[in-house]
């Protein structure tokens, strides 16, 4: 899980569709999959993503933490 992802959105009390409706090329489940951590942006998307957010376009951002379903499939970082 991107957790500054999903706590910005939160924040700005957006739902996961209207942040991919601000970004012309991204769907609302490419945007789920890059939030839950499950794909990983390019840089395009993160600086669009970020754009979206109101938010300066940093890798930090973007850090992902594993959700439940990944943590025995790869290595979670803290």
């Amino acid at each position: 899980m991107r957790n500054n992802m999903k706590e910005r959105r939160e924040e700005l009390s957006l739902s996961q569709q209207e942040v991919s409706n601000r970004i012309p090329f991204m769907t609302r489940v490419n945007y789920s999959s890059i939030e839950r951590g499950r794909t990983e942006p390019s840089i395009k998307q993160m600086i669009a993503i970020a754009k979206a957010l109101e938010v300066e376009p940093k890798i930090n951002f973007f850090k992902d933490y594993c959700d439940e379903m990944d943590q025995k499939q790869k290595e979670c970082i803290s």
